[in-house]
């Protein structure tokens, strides 16, 4: 048994329990917590902290560990103690915004490719060195769909202005699930569930276990940076040298043509 510090990047869906993990601060390494009680899973409880509250992303908790349970798909993997997690401070101050950056994967592993999705025996061939990992996206949109009585949510996103792949990743943080019902079907910038909040926005991306012969890639956390609202709203200097607030208008991200070709073309 050994104590770890987790930074919570994702606290999503799995099955009908959760998934959370996280980057440790003390080995700068991820960390996906596995329960005992439902395979390869968290029950709610076991995702609280003694008061019944859950995790949330951003929280910095510390956490009793067990033995590594690790695979070819999810090597992060390791087991919880029974102990309830003690929540120690959250990474939402502006002193923490270059270790959240720092996080940020530099060559993305997880979306290698253009599929949402990696075959079984691929990984069976190759196992995974990571099934995590946190990025900035580029040009993000929310697509909502309905298939027979079901209600998908995806994520279209670049990594990069320069990127000509699109990733279109299901959605399974349960938080930005629920902003996300509040709109109609269809495909909507993220400006538009921003407004006014000049929060930067991060996404995590998990492999999934085996579904049907494939891992999916999902985003199992939405982390939007609220401290950089702050940082940005500080003045700045015109040539006259008159102070000027930024506006704070939220810009429609580009892609619009392609999505709505795109869109007319699926539905």
């Amino acid at each position: 048994m050994s104590f770890d510090r987790i930074v919570c990047l994702a606290n999503s869906y799995k099955h009908d329990h959760r998934c959370v993990a996280g980057i440790s601060v003390i080995t700068k390494k991820w960390v996906r917590l596995v329960g005992r009680q439902v395979p390869g899973c968290l029950t709610i409880r076991e995702t609280c902290y003694a008061d019944g509250k859950q995790a949330a992303l951003l929280d910095v908790f510390e956490v009793q560990l067990g033995e590594s349970c690790g695979s070819n798909c999810h090597p992060e993997d390791v087991y919880v103690a029974g102990e309830p997690w003690r929540l120690l401070y959250r990474y939402d101050e502006p002193k923490y915004r270059e270790q959240v950056y720092g996080f940020i994967s530099k060559q993305p592993s997880v979306l290698q490719g253009y599929t949402d999705s990696i075959s079984v025996q691929k990984i069976i061939e190759q196992p995974r060195e990571s099934s995590l990992e946190l990025i900035q996206p580029d040009d993000l949109w929310w697509w909502i769909r309905e298939e027979g009585d079901r209600r998908r949510n995806r994520a279209v996103f670049r990594v990069s202005k320069a990127s000509r792949v699109r990733y279109d990743l299901a959605v399974t943080d349960p938080v930005w699930l629920n902003q996300l019902k509040f709109l109609p079907t269809g495909i909507h910038p993220h400006s538009l569930l921003m407004g006014n909040d000049r929060s930067e926005t991060l996404l995590s991306v998990s492999l999934s276990e085996n579904f049907h012969g494939f891992h999916y890639k999902l985003i199992a956390g939405v982390v939007n940076l609220p401290e950089l609202r702050a940082l940005m709203s500080k003045p700045t200097k015109t040539v006259e040298g008159q102070s000027e607030v930024p506006s704070s208008t939220p810009q429609t991200p580009s892609g619009g043509r392609w999505f709505r070709r795109t869109f007319r073309r699926k539905t």
